[in-house]
């Protein structure tokens, strides 16, 4: 009858079904005639005309998710056919279908319909809830006031399923002008709906989170489409660490029973070395199960280094006849190579600079899957994820890096130029070195005396993954595990005084191959005693004149394969510290036997002795200087395997020794 009045007329029968209701509010109630007819109710399925009913799903931190080894259970096929030509279908058969999504026992869900008001005055819609069978449900009605002749509207209706199992919306009811109305959706014209039925999974528990660091104005945008709860941001220098605390309350009423959590950066062209995010989930498990209303703290490390080498072109005054080096003692040879630098120079204004400056961004995802309840019992978990987005300034460059030997065959001087890119002053220190002091914009060169690394230690690759990996992968694995290696023990650090603020600098992603195998310890160890005394770094073996002092050079073989036989030709010198030696010695330095020894094939782990003696006829300080002869086992490896050690002997008058 709707559709065949005017305007006015819809306006006064709404009127005087207002004025009869006030006086006798109208119902769903069947009204029975005399003479025994009875009538049925006649619900306003008009007013407002309904389109569409949707169930909404859960926000994504809600949404309950089956372990994987028990997703196979409880599942059942339709039909053996995979694919038919022919699909047949009723309204009633759509109605029914059940819904991917899954509800959630004590949680409000939410179904949406999309409504308009067809009449020419404003609609007031009191009491508007959900129709169900199925588990219990207990609808939250709502009101609304639609505009008149409105187009399509969305309102939702929300309820709670107080048990688990299966739900199917059977409609809606409304109070309009004063009369109660159940419209079931069987009997609306029209309506689409993508299923009405859904799966009530049991209870479970609500996680909810907030950190100690300011949220990020900008959001991050996950590829994988996932929603995050919150999104936190942090400013920190390349090498600088941060702690994240995360406070973990159970806002459900069901018991905290598990936690894990997992993380993952989002994908990024910079190079991350070590670990970035990291925590220890014990301390936090401790605490479990937590009761509702209970909190529990979660402390994750930031630790961002990535790459901190830099352009050689940007330091071109940094070279090695003009520029100081720090960390060495006064009397080290290094000193003596290298000559004073006139003047430190800033790089501050010179074009280039201002691409050391620039601020690199890293994305984070911070997972936490949760359980408990009976949704646990039943193998269902929640997920809810924080962001985290970091912007790195950079703090040290290392422009270039190089290597000089030590007195020792088994040191090495690791020489870094340091540029400040900060501008703020800034200290550069290393284990056993003494600080380096850069103002903005400065760079210096920095040598760190270091043992070398014996790299044969380091964990082998086993057989199915070097089979199936790119060789230069893992070569690449090889390298970065050596880089590793040396970071550790140089342990490099920097510290911003002004801002009170410190962090490491990494060379991992500096060294190259040339120096790697500088700082690798050679596979052929020698070593020589004179006078029972072992020769090396800057030790001085002493002996009297005319006594017989014994000499022996031990070779052990640490590397895979057997090397030899050698010629080793030992010949003494004298260096006047003016840039002359002396080699002419006959008269001053006889041999007891040969100058040459000789050393047969020494197996991998086996070493090799040889035996000899000197006699000195005059005082002073002699060398001696170890020479190979030219043979094929020689040529054939490196000649950074044949490094021996400087020997340094001093001849004393047995008379005034005796004296003093």
């Amino acid at each position: 009858m709707l559709d065949f009045l005017s305007d006015q007329e819809k306006k006064e029968v709404t009127q005087s079904l207002e004025n009869y209701t006030s006086k006798c509010p109208g119902g769903m109630e069947v009204i029975a005639l005399p003479d025994g007819l009875k009538l049925p109710p006649v619900p306003f399925s008009k007013l407002p005309i309904v389109r569409s009913v949707k169930l909404l799903n859960l926000p994504l931190i809600l949404r309950p998710h089956k372990v994987k080894g028990l997703l196979g259970q409880n599942m059942a096929t339709k039909s053996p056919f995979i694919y038919s030509p022919i699909i047949m279908h009723n309204r009633g058969e759509e109605r029914g279908k059940k819904i991917e999504f899954q509800w959630v026992q004590g949680d409000v869900c939410e179904v949406q319909l999309m409504v308009y008001n067809p009449m020419p005055f404003e609609l007031r819609v009191e009491n508007m809830g959900l129709l169900t069978s199925g588990v219990e449900f207990e609808s939250l009605p709502a009101a609304l006031s639609l505009p008149a002749e409105s187009g399509l509207y969305p309102v939702t209706l929300v309820g709670v399923p107080r048990t688990a199992g299966n739900i199917t919306v059977n409609g809606y009811h409304t109070s309009v002008f004063g009369v109660n109305s159940d419209c079931l959706l069987e009997s609306l014209p029209g309506v689409k709906t993508g299923g009405v039925a859904v799966e009530v999974v049991p209870a479970l528990p609500r996680l909810q989170l907030s950190t100690s660091l300011p949220r990020s104005a900008n959001a991050l945008q996950p590829p994988s489409g996932e929603e995050l709860s919150s999104c936190v941001s942090v400013q920190l220098f390349n090498g600088e660490t941060q702690e994240l605390v995360i406070t973990l309350e159970n806002i459900g009423t069901e018991l905290l029973e598990t936690l894990d959590v997992t993380s993952r950066t989002l994908s990024t062209k910079e190079k991350l070395y070590g670990e970035f995010l990291s925590w220890d989930l014990n301390e936090a498990l401790s605490h479990f199960p937590l009761k509702p209303g209970q909190v529990v703290t979660l402390t994750v490390g930031i630790k961002v280094k990535l790459d901190f080498s830099g352009q050689e072109s940007l330091l071109q005054d940094l070279n090695d006849d003009g520029i100081s080096v720090t960390g060495l003692p006064i009397s080290s040879p290094l000193r003596q190579v290298l000559k004073p630098r006139a003047e430190n120079k800033s790089v501050g204004g010179e074009p280039g600079k201002a691409e050391y400056n620039h601020v690199k961004t890293l994305e984070a995802i911070l997972n936490f899957r949760y359980s408990g309840g009976a949704g646990h019992a039943e193998g269902y978990y929640r997920e809810v994820s924080l962001g985290l987005r970091l912007d790195v300034e950079p703090s040290v460059l290392f422009t270039r890096v190089a290597t000089l030997p030590a007195t020792s065959t088994r040191q090495c001087h690791l020489l870094l130029d340091v540029f400040n890119s900060t501008e703020h002053e800034l200290t550069v220190s290393a284990k056993n070195n003494q600080d380096l002091v850069l103002h903005a914009s400065e760079c210096q060169r920095m040598a760190i005396q270091v043992d070398k690394f014996d790299f044969e230690n380091l964990p082998e690759p086993d057989e199915e993954r070097v089979r199936f990996t790119n060789p230069k992968q893992l070569e690449e694995e090889r390298q970065q595990a050596q880089g590793y290696e040396i970071n550790s023990k140089l342990g490099i650090c920097w510290q911003i005084p002004s801002l009170r603020r410190r962090g490491e600098a990494s060379v991992e992603g500096v060294l190259n191959q040339l120096v790697l195998e500088h700082l690798q310890l050679a596979p052929l160890q020698w070593d020589v005693v004179v006078n029972g005394k072992p020769c090396d770094c800057d030790i001085i073996a002493d002996c009297k004149v005319g006594d017989m002092v014994p000499l022996e050079v031990k070779l052990t073989n640490r590397s895979k394969n057997a090397v030899g036989p050698f010629a080793l030709t030992i010949i003494p010198f004298q260096d006047y510290q003016n840039g002359v030696h002396n080699y002419d010695l006959q008269d001053a330095v006889t041999f007891i036997g040969s100058n040459t020894f000789y050393i047969e094939t020494v197996k991998p782990t086996e070493n090799s002795i040889c035996v000899g003696a000197l006699l000195f006829l005059y005082t002073g300080d002699f060398y001696l200087n170890i020479k190979f002869q030219d043979d094929n086992s020689g040529r054939e490896l490196p000649l950074a395997w044949f490094c021996l050690p400087s020997v340094h002997i001093k001849a004393l008058d047995p008379a005034l020794e005796m004296a003093s």
